[in-house]
């Protein structure tokens, strides 16, 4: 009979852990259940808060909700705000379903996610931030310029605002740690042919500007050797 046990052995060590794993499974599907409920209450709640607060406006200002659209996205930025959100809490739940499942690697993922979300909040803060200021520079620089007589005005102001926004996609991306030597690069060009085309537009349409400067200065602009 010694052989028929140890046959059916594996079997009855299989059916315990079956037994204990159930109810972990069940619980861990509770808790997924309970933080999707909860997820979709803070996608919510982020929307109504943000919206509240004036958010949605300040990104039409800043040009975001514009870049969005032009970018085929349905969603406004407040919205997008409020699926982030919900991402956020769906993650957080599946890391603490597979902690109580017994997966001793979710405790590290829970600390790393931990320590992500701050780094999230700064980013979306420095984007905010950072756009309003190139839409407010950008607009001055246009106005400046235009005043001042200088033709390519408004290629001045593009260009001022263009330049604040890849500052702020840099500082934005170093707040998430994920700015790669590649990509660091990649955006140090694009910000020194903004620098390039800022330069080239003020040079360009200040030429008027420098002329009447020297005319008032010296008097009236000397004659050519043909006209002496």
């Amino acid at each position: 009979m010694q052989w028929v046990q140890s046959l059916f052995e594996p079997a009855q060590v299989m059916a315990a852990g079956l037994r204990s794993l159930v109810p972990r499974l069940l619980g861990a599907l509770l808790i997924v259940g309970i933080g999707w409920g909860l997820a979709h209450l803070c996608g919510r709640v982020v929307v109504r808060l943000l919206g509240a607060l004036g958010l949605e406006r300040l990104a039409e200002i800043a040009g975001i909700s514009g870049a969005l659209r032009r970018g085929a996205v349905r969603l406004t930025f407040v919205e997008l705000l409020g699926r982030l959100g919900y991402w956020l809490v769906m993650i957080a739940t599946l890391i603490v379903a597979l902690q109580y499942l017994g997966a001793t690697v979710a405790t590290e993922w829970f600390a790393q996610f931990g320590a992500f979300v701050p780094r999230i909040v700064l980013s979306i803060a420095a984007l905010v931030v950072g756009f309003l200021l190139a839409a407010l520079l950008g607009a001055t620089a246009r106005a400046a310029s235009l005043n001042a007589g200088v033709a390519q005005g408004h290629l001045v102001g593009q260009a001022v605002y263009a330049l604040v926004v890849v500052l702020t996609i840099i500082i934005a991306l170093e707040q998430l740690g994920v700015l790669t030597r590649t990509i660091e690069v990649t955006l140090y060009i694009l910000l020194g042919a903004c620098g390039l085309a800022l330069a080239l537009a003020f040079g360009l349409g200040a030429q008027g500007l420098a002329r009447r400067l020297i005319e008032e200065l010296f008097g009236d602009t000397p004659k050519s050797s043909g006209e002496r």
